[in-house]
């Protein structure tokens, strides 16, 4: 059995093989399955700065933070994403427009949260457009669960933000439940539909696609107490 592999640097190289193939290869079918950990990231080290940090989860293509971290000079960007080719453009844009304060990585949400992110250290995590799994018996893949958003509210500084937006009426109305559940982490919760609450005119490819359909895009802020 391969042994557990520990990424060194789970920015800029996301996971690397020992000895078998990886959970989650870029454009490979899964072989053998390893183990993948994360080292505890030192913001302040890794960027160089003391400047807030956002994290975008699922980030795809990653247009909407990579246009943000433009906007953005004093602000440090983590992309992460389970599939990491669509991400290679963006980040050899990045690199190209020498951009220091934005990282992409293919990782998986829930292990890179609990094991590279340092609990109180992010000030804004953006969450959008998730697979809502519309079929019912697929509804426990559904990312949203109470103990994932109880993590991403671990994970947030005092009076950090928590942005979700999604296209699916279903898959809008349960993750209000689950928020409602969990009310007395929030300071305020606000709800828009059709109308982006952080990031002005930027938007995801998915945004951009639903909106030309005609979608309608229901949005929710969390504000950590």
């Amino acid at each position: 059995m391969a042994r557990p592999y520990v990424v060194p640097n789970p920015i800029d190289r996301g996971a690397a093989e020992i000895g078998a193939t990886l959970v989650n290869p870029i454009g490979k079918k899964l072989k053998t399955r390893v183990e993948v950990k994360y080292e505890l990231l030192v913001f302040e080290e890794f960027f160089g700065n003391r400047n807030p940090v956002e994290m975008e989860i699922g980030c795809g293509k990653g247009k909407f933070l990579l246009d943000r971290a433009e906007e953005n000079p004093g602000t440090n960007f983590i992309g992460i994403d389970r599939i990491g080719k669509w991400m290679k453009r963006r980040k050899d844009r990045a690199e190209r427009n020498a951009m220091p304060n934005i990282r992409f990585m293919r990782a998986e949400a829930r292990a890179f949260l609990t094991e590279a992110v340092p609990p109180g250290s992010l000030s804004i995590i953006h969450l959008y457009f998730p697979d809502p799994w519309p079929k019912r018996r697929h509804h426990t893949r559904r990312v949203m669960s109470g103990d994932f958003l109880r993590l991403l509210h671990s994970r947030l500084v005092p009076g950090g933000l928590l942005e979700i937006a999604t296209d699916h009426v279903d898959y809008n109305e349960a993750m209000k439940k689950t928020i409602a559940a969990a009310a007395e982490l929030w300071d305020n919760v606000r709800e828009t539909r059709n109308e982006r609450i952080v990031g002005g005119m930027n938007k995801t490819n998915y945004e951009l696609k639903f909106e030309a359909e005609g979608k309608p895009l229901y949005y929710t802020e969390l504000v950590k107490k």
